[in-house]
Parts: structure tokens; sequence; C-alpha cells
């Protein structure tokens, strides 16, 4: 069954202990007598119902937590929903974070909805990276940083520096960081830098970087053999990495040649970033 978020303004959350696939049909306009008696206290609103499937989500099919049938469904009454002026942006919100674009099925459905909504390039790009095209996932994370909590449910876990440089076309390198400045933006560039650690770190890239997560890189380079720091926050994020196994008995002479040439490469986009903030 469908996990709901009950906690919208105006929502009435006694009237939302209901079967799941009722909140699309009444958006719908389609729930029966029937379908309402399974309310403890009257018939939901429309907003109630838009309320109710905040949960909505093409992971709860895959995760067998919901059917298909019943995720269509739930499109469908935020396909509907969308076309009533005072749910229809918070349709269209809901349509995005549903992960509905990964399903093939009701891609058509939606995309006019987008359309209306001013959205269809963003719905293009993630429908493009879902369909396993990363250059669009790069333009989608430039572009639409903002939107991270809808970009973010693409699988990102294998993303390399090299795959977010150069920038994509009418991106300026120089503004590059600013356009992923997202929190999520921020996170997934360490993140490629710290995976990038493992082969060839790409030196032009590293200006994606800002000053803490220089100094975060940095010491990722030591953190892959061990050590043990004596500076909490570094202990503290290094101790998150699941890669992480610090030895007591770490001394440098573990380093191989290609982290020196890392750490120089580090060092180097560091002194040049600070140049260029002065």
């Amino acid at each position: 069954m469908l996990v709901v978020v009950l906690s919208a303004p105006g929502a009435r959350a006694s009237s939302c202990l209901c079967d799941v696939d009722l909140y699309p049909k009444v958006l719908l306009g389609k729930a029966t007598s029937q379908d309402i008696s399974q309310c403890e206290e009257g018939r939901p609103s429309k907003e109630d119902a838009l309320s109710c499937v905040r949960g909505l989500s093409y992971k709860n099919v895959k995760q067998g937590e919901q059917t298909a049938e019943s995720f269509r469904l739930g499109v469908d009454g935020l396909v509907a929903a969308s076309k009533d002026k005072a749910l229809s942006r918070g349709a269209t919100n809901l349509l995005l974070s549903s992960q509905s674009y990964a399903d093939t099925a009701v891609r058509a459905k939606v995309r006019p909805v987008m359309v209306a909504g001013g959205r269809a390039p963003l719905w293009d790009t993630l429908v493009s990276a879902t369909d396993g095209d990363a250059a669009a996932f790069t333009r989608a994370l430039y572009a639409y940083c903002e939107h991270y909590n809808v970009i973010s449910e693409l699988a990102l876990e294998d993303v390399t520096l090299d795959q977010l440089w150069p920038p994509p076309s009418g991106v300026k390198p120089a503004d590059a960081r600013k356009r992923l400045s997202c929190p999520y933006g921020q996170n997934l560039v360490l993140a490629a830098a710290i995976r990038s650690l493992q082969g060839k770190l790409p030196a032009e890239a590293l200006a994606l970087l800002s000053p803490p997560q220089f100094r975060l890189l940095r010491n990722a380079v030591y953190a892959r053999h061990g050590r043990v720091f004596q500076a909490k926050d570094l202990q503290d994020f290094f101790s998150q990495e699941s890669w992480y196994q610090p030895d007591p008995a770490y001394t440098d002479a573990r380093l191989t040649p290609e982290d020196k040439q890392h750490l120089d490469l580090i060092q180097a986009a560091e002194t040049k970033a600070a140049k260029g903030r002065k």
C-alpha cells in the first residue's frame, strides 16, 4: 500500500483515511457512493484528495508497494486536477515528483500538462535522461538545479566529474559552479569528485568545487587509505562514507604516485580559485 503524506495546509486528515485509489477517483470525479463509504468522515474534497496523493511515486511500483494500475490511476487523477485552476500548480508539481516521466504508458497524458505549466523543457529532459541519455541528465542538472528534488530521483550513483564537464552548450565555464549551486548539485559535484579519485581526476572540472569542497576532496585522498583525522568535521564527514576504513597505523607512505598527482591538481585548482576571489 502506498504511504501518503497528510500534512498539506487545509487537508482534513480524518477524510484521508481511505483506500489509496479513492483519491484519484475524487480528482477524476468518478468516486461512487460505495467508494466514499470507505471514509470515516464524509466525502473528501478535491483539496484533500490532492494532499493525499503526495506519496505517489513510480518507485513504489518497482518496490512492490503499489500496482502499476494504481500508479497510473493516480497520474490520471493528477492530470485531471491540473485542469482545475485552483489545483493546477500543485498537481503539476506532484506529477513531476511522481516520476511519471519514467513510465512510458503515461508520458503522452502528462506532457500537455507540462506544456501548459511551462515545464515541458524539464519534462522532456527528464524523459531523455530516464531513457539513458547521459547528456540529457547533465543538461537537466545545469538548467534545472533548483528542481533538485526531482532530478535527484534519477540513478546517479556512478556519476564522475568528467560527466559534468565541460558544461552544456550555452553555459560559460566561469558560470558553471553557480549553475550547480543548489543543494543537490553541490552534493553531487563533491561525490563525483571523490569518486573520480579512483581514476583520472579531470583538472578543468575542479572549477566546479567550492573552497570547503576543495578541503574535503584534498583530505579524501588520505581518507581513502585510512587516515584518522584530528579535525572533528573531517572525521565526521568521512565516517559517513561506506568506503572509509580508519586505520590508526596510517602513514603517508601509503600514497601512490597517482595520489600525489591528484593532490598537486587539487592544490593548483584551489590556489587558482582563491586568486579568482580576490
